[in-house]
């Protein structure tokens, strides 16, 4: 028996888990708004999807991508990649972008683009759980102002940034399929990539590495 091997790779957008110390716990003394450039963190979670998901949303903005550039608003391809640079592994989305460079079609519509945040909302929605795990807020609007109130980002700036989070096309999860890859495969060869563990709910995977900077570093994986 043969079996077909379908190269896939999914990509989220992580929220960082602000680690112990690095939120400050009394307000600022000059009245100055002002995040710091860098945030320990301790950890790093994923906004809840599926697979399913993930590929409805992949296969939507390919779709719109082609359908624009098929129209003649080649910009359409950046701003896919605005959205999400991993899309350039996307074998239509490699080649078109190549060819329209070549062809000199490239031009950036007007406007800022996007992702041009002074603040990763990412963060924001990490700092706002953060606030209120460790209960120094009741609710988000407590958290804005609280965030506001430590001198790191103002009211209106940290709901705005929340909120767009939770929103935007960029911040979600993606499913890309590589049909140009697929292969067939023996048994043997089948029974090998099916032992990776399989993540389940209540069932954390944990993995340990040694990063060149960090040093020895451990990812744990758990699914909702």
């Amino acid at each position: 028996m043969r079996y077909k091997a379908a190269p896939t790779r999914m990509i989220f957008s992580a929220v960082p888990h602000p680690a112990e110390g690095a939120v400050p716990t009394v307000p600022r003394d000059d009245a100055r708004i002002e995040m710091p450039e860098t945030l320990a963190i301790n950890g790093l979670s994923t906004v809840p999807t599926s697979v399913n998901q993930a590929r409805h949303e992949a296969d939507q903005l390919l779709q719109m991508c082609k359908a624009r550039v098929e129209a003649g608003n080649p910009s359409a391809i950046l701003e896919l990649l605005d959205i999400n640079p991993e899309f350039m592994a996307n074998l239509w989305v490699r080649e078109t972008y190549l060819r329209l460079s070549e062809e000199g079609k490239l031009r950036r519509a007007r406007g800022r683009p996007i992702g041009r945040d002074k603040v990763n909302p990412m963060v924001v929605i990490g700092l706002v759980g953060h606030l209120i795990e460790t209960k120094r807020a009741k609710n988000r609007e407590q958290a804005f102002g609280k965030l506001e109130e430590l001198g790191l980002m103002t009211y209106a700036a940290a709901k705005d940034s929340f909120y767009r989070g939770r929103r935007e096309q960029r911040f979600r999860s993606f499913f890309l399929l590589f049909p140009e890859l697929d292969r067939k495969l023996s048994a043997e060869e089948a029974a090998w990539l099916l032992r990776p563990e399989v993540l389940e709910p209540g069932r954390p995977v944990r993995r340990r590495f040694a990063h060149p900077r960090l040093g020895k570093v451990e990812l744990t994986f758990s699914a909702g």
